[in-house]
């Protein structure tokens, strides 16, 4: 069988149709994570706000516990103090 001038020419054709397919297809699959990527970052932009807001909340929780074992810790000095004087108090 003898490959004649319109089998190459149909070849190319079929040759480049699957190119352009395949190019096609490409330029929708980069469209596509061009569109996701954007709907993730901002997916993303409101999580690092949520966690921004965590943080500080947290920071001011960390503070307050601090506070109060700083004045627990007072506390149980002066009833230590307290304790101390009514037992001397108590042996006399």
């Amino acid at each position: 069988m003898a490959t004649t001038r319109d089998n190459w020419t149909f070849g190319a054709q079929i040759t480049t149709a699957a190119g352009m397919f395949v190019v096609t297809l490409g330029i929708l699959f980069i469209a596509t994570l061009t569109y996701l990527d954007r709907e993730d970052k901002e997916f993303r932009d409101g999580v690092r706000s949520e966690l921004k807001e965590m943080r500080t909340e947290f920071a001011a929780l960390r503070t307050e516990f601090v506070s109060m074992r700083s004045e627990i810790h007072d506390m149980n000095t002066r009833l230590g103090r307290v304790e101390g004087y009514l037992r001397v108090s108590g042996d006399e």
